[in-house]
């Protein structure tokens, strides 16, 4: 089971978070360097939005030698904030249009 959708939804409301999610869509495994060459920001910086993005369940990670490669964890969205959007979506097509939406006193 992965992360809270509360904190899924966090984790996915900072900007340099969705453009690492963005680029990792993008290009799949990507080396920790290009990520940093790609946003223009220190390493240390982008490992702790990733460290965030892991934390959640989105990101993964594989080591090799000296690099590591992260890619997205595509059923992890699906299964998450896609999954929960899409059953608020499902129930806001269901409910009937109120006749009167004010408020009384």
């Amino acid at each position: 089971m992965g992360a809270p959708v509360d904190e899924v939804f966090k984790a996915l409301g900072d900007l340099t978070r969705l453009r690492i999610i963005q680029l990792l869509a993008r290009r799949g495994e990507v080396c920790v360097c290009k990520i940093v060459d790609e946003l223009g920001m220190h390493q240390p910086a982008i490992s702790h939005h990733i460290a965030k993005l892991k934390q959640v369940g989105l990101v993964i990670s594989r080591k090799e030698g000296q690099w590591v490669y992260y890619s997205l964890k595509v059923d992890a969205l699906r299964n998450g904030p896609l999954a929960f959007l899409s059953k608020i979506a499902s129930i806001a097509d269901n409910v009937p249009p109120s006749q009167d939406a004010r408020c009384e006193d």
